[in-house]
């Protein structure tokens, strides 16, 4: 039986043009969806980027596209996080509500105990800045339609593994 879970890889590779295009090809032509993407410098020379790939498969799956990713001319190091126990992920969502004043105050309570903040307030509309992870921002999505959400912006995972361990430091 295939046991399909969700996967967090982290990918070191040259900042170059079509870096990111042939990443996103191996996932594409073997019929891979990426759920999250998200892509940054991590050198002062931005001569580095960090990838981290947010997808669903089986461990035989990523292995093998761990493996795949290994041979990409530009990658130096490719690592799935999620196999590690330490591993930690954060997301930021803006969330805007659109309500009325009593509504609006509503919200802002019942997002108390999250990492949740007022970023802006215009009118009817109110927007939230929140952290957390993946479950963490679906569990305040969820609760904010109650109070008149309006629109989401996420902006995929960071990840990265807890303690000494580093991913450039990783066995290729």
């Amino acid at each position: 039986m295939t046991n399909i879970k969700k996967h967090v890889l982290a990918i070191l590779v040259d900042n170059e043009f079509g870096a990111l295009a042939r990443i996103v090809e191996l996932f594409s032509a073997r019929g891979y969806n990426i759920e999250t993407l998200t892509v940054a410098p991590v050198s002062q020379d931005k001569k580095m980027s960090r990838i981290t790939i947010t997808t669903f498969g089986t461990d035989k799956t990523i292995d093998l596209i761990c493996k795949l990713l290994q041979r990409i001319v530009p990658v130096h190091h490719a690592a799935e996080l999620t196999r590690e126990e330490g591993y930690i992920e954060r997301e930021l969502t803006l969330a805007q509500i659109i309500a009325d004043e009593k509504t609006r105050e509503a919200a802002i309570q019942a997002l108390e105990n999250y990492r949740a903040n007022v970023i802006d307030i215009d009118g009817d509309s109110l927007v939230f800045e929140i952290i957390g992870t993946s479950n963490i921002i679906d569990e305040v999505l969820i609760k904010l339609e109650n109070y008149g959400l309006a629109t989401v912006s996420r902006t995929g995972i960071a990840a990265g593994f807890k303690g000494m361990k580093r991913l450039d430091k990783i066995a290729n």
